[in-house]
């Protein structure tokens, strides 16, 4: 009875799960050997198959699986049987009157109370659509776009899993397109490519289902064709096809060149299949235009040539002589150029052309492990030149690279003969596609530099001594570039720690590099006490601490810049991180610091319109303060930043603080429309000061919202005081910093200030400086969305000052843009000015911004303004800034 209800709560939990998914649901019974497919319909289960003899008649997977998955299903039936699990496969389910469609099926066994597998259940989900967009997405991966056929990766690995099945006649075929070079150089590159693309689908076309057809690269192709009864209809076919590529017409005749290998019942590696069809490529090439011809035509013309039992033939100076000199004297030309890099490429280029070969290749040394490569190769070798560069630079060839040393100046005829007596570099350059070779060892003193390789030269091989003439300048060019870079590097990098020092930093400031980033998150470090641990515990000690975090921040920061760009101070740079990965990481660092057994200060910045000098100057400004709370401790540190509170808070008291206004004026009525407020501190000696003699001290310890904030409060007041008076109000501005910008409270205490003066909010523009777009814009957009919401006018300050205020003037939603001071100061004498000047206004004014232009100071810079599209003008030529007192009686009063 329990048995029943446990199988009926499973029958219903199939039933929901499969009439919810539209999938059919299959159950079989062991022991009855009775299989069936049920689909659910309006919450009832109707029954599609009902097999009897379901595995004694061999019924499983041939009455609703497509015959082609039908083993595969099969497979899966059966490894469920045998134990209690689960398993998946994708097959083609076929309906009895529906086409196949793929289907995931689900299969679950279950063992009765004996243990025994007594019943199996499973589900079959649709998948049909998945498999035509995974279909598609490894087509669009496989395919050459331009010819619509393999490309050169996709059809190796083709070719190689039919070779190991194949059991029928088989042929390998590369095809040349005669003069390609030429139909490009005349008819112009979209004749080429309509060349290309119909050789493409002519191939295709008469491949048919018997095989199939890649683009090794540039104008080669290649076929695998199988199925032939005898070699008769062999050479028919690659007529046919010689003949089907004729129908390309254009301004030039069409002609191929076609090499073919035989598989005859031969058992045979992929290597050693596409040396046959190449080597018969390259004597039909020889053969002139429309040729064909099989590798058995010409291998009884090779095998001589393998006289050396290991197939090996050193190096001589021999051939023609005066040839010889003249291409040398070429590479030495080349060589003897500015810029090694080059020089490098355009003398291995004259060698490739010298010796009609692949590809050329440079593998060097540098710090001990040969990982540097310079190649160059024809258009048809590109998958040759990748697994040369990736397997130099991997290291994998690096075997390959010591046998090459040990053997010295070397030509390999065919690397056939390589497998017993070389097989290690048979192997390498089987994979990389080279059946033949000349190589010279590169030496400086004992020690092995690299080596120098031709890869499938095609003549001029009697004259490779010329490889070997150029082996001592290549070696001295190596190794002035090696000295090169590395006296560069020892320019830009510290020679304790081996990160990158001041110098590296700015060299990328100077180039601008952060220009490109999409973000920038920046991390600094301070070793706390250095100079002290130096003095008493000696450099040594002092060295290894440095160490110490170098190595840190190289472990939790291998993808990033790191700088030690001071004595005791490290900098990482995180190009286009992400916020949260910033942080996490910042974390992370913080965990490990505290963890080292001495001090070290830490402070960060993160931005997603980057700017590296501001970004750092955040940072530093949070690890002095981290470095006082280690320094001092929480306690101190806490007591110390609440006595600079207490001292702002008596000046304040006592009437030290001092708001200024400096008025604002409308360029064409000359009437004071506005204002801006200006902070400054009477001091007990030195009488009235600017706010560069205070706010820095501020700045330390991140407390610079108390004076904007109360600069704030006192235009409140003011401005209540000339209501409550009945004078003319203008808006007045009060400038509120980055670090203001920040303050978690800022938005609550400017919301009480509101509520406690019950003014009109417009009579107050908060005015920040475009430099805000360095900071965090989600923060910014919150902040300007809070102040707008309370009735405040946003201005940016400074536009003009910084490459990116554009952008953020755009970004936010400004009603006033004031034009920085500095794009004035030479309007009067210098026409590019005037004219940049012009243009600024006018994009202001354009976007519906007002447009402030500041500093000026003549009334020729009024006279030259009066032309542009700015609104209102700000500087000493109108009034200097007053006390706000006398503010009304100054600008205002008539």
């Amino acid at each position: 009875m329990r048995e029943q209800k446990e199988q009926g709560k499973q029958n219903e939990l199939l039933r929901v799960i499969a009439e919810k998914n539209h999938e059919q649901v299959i159950e079989y019974d062991v022991k009855e050997d009775h299989a069936v497919v049920y689909a659910v319909e309006n919450d009832r289960f109707e029954v599609l198959f009902d097999v009897e003899d379901y595995i004694q008649k061999n019924r499983y997977g041939s009455v609703f699986i497509d015959p082609e998955d039908r083993k595969v299903f099969r497979r899966a039936v059966h490894t469920c049987l045998q134990k209690e699990g689960t398993v998946m496969v994708d097959v083609r389910y076929q309906g009895k009157d529906s086409p196949s469609e793929w289907y995931s099926c689900y299969l679950v066994s279950i063992a009765g109370e004996n243990g025994e597998i007594d019943r199996m259940v499973g589900r079959f989900r649709n998948i049909q659509q998945e498999k035509i967009i995974t279909e598609r997405m490894r087509r669009r991966a496989e395919i050459d776009v331009l010819t619509n056929v393999y490309n050169h990766k996709a059809f190796e690995e083709y070719c190689a899993k039919e070779l190991a099945e194949c059991t029928t006649n088989a042929l390998f075929i590369m095809l040349d397109v005669d003069d390609f070079k030429m139909i490009n150089d005349t008819q112009g590159h979209a004749v080429g490519d309509m060349v290309l693309s119909q050789t493409g689908s002519i191939l295709s076309e008469v491949t048919g289902d018997c095989g199939f057809v890649g683009r090794l690269g540039g104008d080669e192709f290649a076929v695998f064709v199988s199925g032939f009864e005898n070699t008769v209809e062999m050479e028919e076919f690659c007529v046919t096809m010689r003949e089907s590529l004729k129908k390309i017409i254009f301004d030039m005749e069409y002609s191929v060149s076609i090499g073919a290998a035989k598989l005859n019942g031969r058992r045979i590696s992929f290597p050693d299949f596409y040396f046959e069809a190449d080597r018969a490529v390259y004597a039909a090439k020889r053969g002139g235009k429309n040729r064909i011809v099989f590798y058995d035509q010409i291998k009884d013309q090779e095998e001589p040539q393998q006289k050396v039992p290991d197939a090996l033939e050193p190096i001589l100076p021999q051939g023609d002589e005066n040839s010889m000199l003249r291409q040398l004297r070429t590479c030495m030309e080349t060589l003897g150029k500015e810029g090694i890099g080059d020089a490098f490429m355009q003398t291995f280029e004259s060698l490739r052309q010298y010796f009609d070969a692949d590809g050329v290749v440079l593998a060097y040394a540098k710090d001990g492990a040969i990982r540097y490569v310079e190649e160059c190769h024809r258009e048809t070798a590109q998958m040759m030149a990748r697994l040369v560069t990736e397997g130099v630079e991997s290291g994998d060839a690096e075997a390959f690279i010591r046998e090459m040393g040990k053997l010295g100046d070397v030509m390999f005829l065919n690397i056939k003969s390589l497998r017993e007596s070389h097989p290690v570099i048979y192997e390498y350059l089987a994979e990389i596609r080279a059946w033949s070779a000349a190589g010279v060892s590169l030496y400086t003193g004992e020690r092995l530099l690299g080596i120098l390789m031709v890869l499938n030269p095609h003549r001029h091989l009697e004259e490779s001594g010329v490889l070997s003439m150029l082996g001592a300048t290549l070696v001295a060019r190596i190794e002035l570039r090696n000295l090169q870079e590395q006296q560069e590097y020892d320019r830009t990098h510290d020679k304790l720690t081996n990160l990158w020092n001041r110098e590296g930093l700015s060299v990328m400031a100077r180039t601008g590099e952060d220009n490109m980033f999409r973000s920038l998150g920046v991390i600094t470090t301070d070793v706390i006490h250095l100079s002290e641990i130096n003095k008493q515990f000696g450099y040594i000690s002092g060295n290894r601490k440095l160490t110490e975090v170098a190595d840190l921040l190289k472990s939790l920061f291998p993808n990033y810049r790191i700088y030690r760009y001071d004595e005791d101070e490290m900098l990482v740079l995180c190009i286009n991180i992400e916020r949260q990965e910033m942080e996490q990481q910042v974390e992370n660092l913080q965990k490990k610091l505290e963890a080292l057994g001495f001090g070290v200060a830490m402070g960060y910045s993160w931005s997603a319109h980057p700017n590296t000098k501001s970004q750092i100057a955040e940072a530093e400004v949070l690890m002095s303060n981290d470095k006082l709370k280690l320094m001092h401790g929480t306690t101190v540190m806490k007591r110390m930043e609440q006595s600079v509170i207490d001292e702002i808070n008596d000046l304040m008291e006592r009437g030290r603080y001092l708001v200024y206004l400096q008025p604002k004026v409308d360029i064409h009525t000359g009437r004071t429309e506005g204002a801006e407020a200006l902070i400054r501190q009477l001091d007990d000696e030195l009488g009235i000061v600017g706010p560069g003699m205070f706010i820095p001290v501020l700045e330390h310890y991140n407390l610079v919202h108390m004076i904007d904030l109360f600069v704030l409060d006192e235009v409140f007041r003011y401005q209540k005081e000339q209501i409550r008076e009945g004078h003319r109000t203008v808006p007045i501005s009060v400038n509120f910093s980055k670090m203001t910008i920040m303050y978690p409270e800022l938005i609550e205490k400017v919301t009480q200030m509101v509520q406690k003066y019950d003014i009109p909010v417009e009579l107050i523009h908060i005015e920040v400086t475009e430099t805000v777009g360095d900071m965090d814009h989600v923060l910014i957009e919150n902040v300007a969305n809070s102040l707008k919401e309370l009735g405040f006018r946003l201005s940016m300050d400074d536009f003009g000052s910084h490459y990116s205020n554009l952008a953020v003037l755009i970004q936010y939603d400004f009603d006033s843009a004031k034009i920085d001071r500095s794009m004035v100061t030479e309007i009067t004498n210098n026409r590019k000015s005037r004219i940049l000047l012009d243009y600024m206004t006018s994009m202001i004014n354009d976007l519906g911004i007002h447009c402030i232009v500041e500093g000026i100071e003549t009334k020729e810079q009024v006279d030259i303004l009066k032309k542009t599209k700015a609104e209102m003008i700000q500087g000493f030529y109108f009034g200097k800034p007053v006390p706000k007192e006398k503010f009304y009686e100054a600008f205002i009063a008539e």
